[in-house]
């Protein structure tokens, strides 16, 4: 992986990160805090495929980025481990009202 993407590993061995056995990580953080040079990477380095299989999996994206793979994809929501997590939470617990 380019040194330019380092930024975006702040909490991670970035010498250690594996470009095939680290894929979902290294996806869903480019898409989640990279720039487009890092999403243009992404894209040239990633199949399709791989990256729909993100954005079916991962819960650790941000609305915006689920919202923008959701419509890549043409996925519904309930297709999307993301939204599916975000609506079993109980927020109401955590407001103190349960």
């Amino acid at each position: 992986m380019p040194i330019e993407l380092k930024k975006y590993f702040w909490d991670t061995k970035f010498e250690e990160l594996d470009k095939e056995k680290n894929k979902r990580y290294i996806i869903s953080r480019l898409y989640c805090y990279g720039d487009l040079k890092a999403i243009k990477w992404v894209r040239d380095n990633y199949t399709n495929k791989e990256i729909e299989d993100v954005a079916r999996n991962s819960r650790n994206l941000k609305p915006l980025v689920a919202n923008y793979l959701r419509q890549q994809f043409n996925l519904l929501k309930e297709e999307m481990a993301y939204y599916r997590w975000t609506q079993s939470m109980n927020y109401e617990y955590w407001r103190g009202n349960k």
